[in-house]
């Protein structure tokens, strides 16, 4: 009697197979991780970027409208918020009377300490009127101080500065951040703008 040929995988067929299609979907799945974690990577990118863009035209637009401004301004008493520690890189004059930015409606943009722990290292922060509903500020309202943007490194010289251009009527505006890397280090965001 001559023995019945089944046709059909053979058990270590099997667990070949299985091996590997665990490894495809094992190296399937880390392919996955890796394109989501860049995807993260580039929004937290393009987030930032237009976090950055946003701020430098804020500034901007409020240098158009000043009567004077002063680099590195020494402290003020009058100024309407406290610096709590921080150090004031721009003051903007809001009024005709106060070219030199000394007074009680000033425009402040100082780089310091996070007042709440929920930012991420330095802050920069805005001490300014609020605005209108068509984009103008109001300077009879209250002057509050509020965080335009955090996570600047830990040196405060370099998180947000002012240079006026040697040659151009024209300041150099540069912000700059620390944030997490994937890699799990820490990369440089930088931008610029000319006011």
């Amino acid at each position: 009697m001559q023995p019945i040929k089944t046709k059909g995988f053979t058990l270590i067929e099997l667990m070949l197979a299985l091996s590997l299609g665990s490894l495809l979907f094992a190296l399937m799945l880390r392919l996955i991780g890796a394109d989501l974690r860049l995807g993260q990577a580039m929004a937290q990118h393009w987030r930032e970027t237009s976090r950055q863009q946003r701020s430098l035209e804020l500034i901007r637009e409020e240098l158009a409208l000043a009567h004077g401004w002063m680099l590195d301004p020494p402290l003020s008493m009058r100024w309407p918020c406290p610096m709590a520690g921080r150090r004031p890189v721009l003051a903007i004059a809001t009024q005709a009377d106060d070219p030199q930015a000394r007074g009680e409606q000033v425009i402040v943009y100082a780089v310091g300490p996070a007042p709440d722990r929920i930012w991420r290292g330095q802050v920069l922060m805005r001490c300014g009127p609020g605005y209108s509903l068509d984009g103008v500020p109001t300077l009879q309202g209250a002057f509050q101080n509020r965080v335009l943007l955090d996570a600047l490194p830990q040196d405060s010289s370099v998180g947000f500065q002012v240079h006026q251009h040697p040659t151009l009527p024209v300041l150099e505006l540069e912000i700059e951040q620390e944030l997490p890397a994937a890699s799990g280090g820490s990369r440089i965001l930088r931008r610029r703008l000319a006011a």
